[in-house]
C-alpha cells in the first residue's frame, strides 16, 4: 500500500502502459507509432528521473 503514496507511482505505471503500447504496434510493424510510444516514454522517464525537486 506505501507503493500507492509514492509520487512517481504514477509515472511508473504510465511508462509500463506506453512500452506496453510501443510493443504492440511493433508486434504489427506500425515503426512511426512505436517511435511516437517510445519517445512519450523518454519523455516521462527524464521527468521521473532527470529532475530533482
Amino acid at each position: 500500500m506505501k507503493i500507492l503514496l509514492d509520487p512517481k507511482f504514477f509515472n511508473y505505471l504510465i511508462m509500463t502502459l506506453y512500452f506496453l503500447n510501443a510493443s504492440r504496434w511493433a508486434i504489427n510493424c506500425k515503426w512511426v507509432d512505436v517511435c511516437y510510444w517510445l519517445s512519450a516514454l523518454a519523455i516521462t522517464a527524464t521527468v521521473t528521473w532527470g529532475y530533482k525537486h
